[in-house]
């Protein structure tokens, strides 16, 4: 048995669900009416069993599940023919399979310094109301919102994986912003 069978089930059980577009259906229609694969098929070789052999599929399958041979022999011819195009199409074609660990210096924490120590300026502004209703603090108050809401909408973009290099830069670019807004938050009070 394969030694990393429940890993490699429990990855596959986490892919997204897909289901291919229309095109992709058709393009496979046309594949499978293409001039080398009719032609692959009439150049291969026609195989009949002994009738023994036919004789003791009758005895050991009687009733219905002689039609079930038939289905099996049909989907056979057919994956037959499917591995015959793959092959002639793509001949380097092969399956690959990686497990990578997430580096935690990339991940995005739910709760980040800026957004804690926000809500202590904003908690000490609502008992002293005299600097915070100045316009520059509540210009500053404004732009630092704008910004959380820019971050958040990119933690969702980046999602649980980081696989944009680009989209973690941008975050980081707008967490430094906010920091600098919040300094000058801080030193208003």
């Amino acid at each position: 048995m394969e030694r990393n069978h429940k890993t490699l089930q429990d990855a596959i059980g986490r892919f997204p669900k897909y289901e291919p577009g229309e095109q992709v259906w058709d393009a496979l229609r046309e594949k499978l009416n293409e001039q080398p694969l009719q032609k692959a098929l009439q150049q291969m070789p026609l195989y009949e069993p002994d009738d023994k052999l036919w004789s003791l599929i009758e005895k050991k399958n009687k009733g219905s599940k002689t039609a079930m041979v038939w289905w099996y022999a049909a989907a056979a011819a057919i994956v037959l023919m499917a591995g015959v195009l793959l092959v002639r199409t793509n001949p380097s074609a092969g399956i690959s399979y990686t497990q990578e660990k997430a580096d935690p210096r990339l991940q995005t924490g739910t709760d980040l310094v800026t957004d804690v120590q926000y809500q202590k300026l904003k908690a000490y502004c609502e008992a002293e109301t005299l600097v915070c209703n100045s316009d520059d603090y509540r210009r500053l108050r404004t732009e630092y919102e704008k910004l959380s809401s820019a971050s958040d909408q990119l933690q969702e973009a980046i999602g649980d994986y980081n696989a944009e290099p680009e989209l973690v830069r941008q975050f980081i670019s707008v967490e430094q912003q906010k920091a600098e807004i919040l300094n000058e938050m801080a030193k208003m009070i």
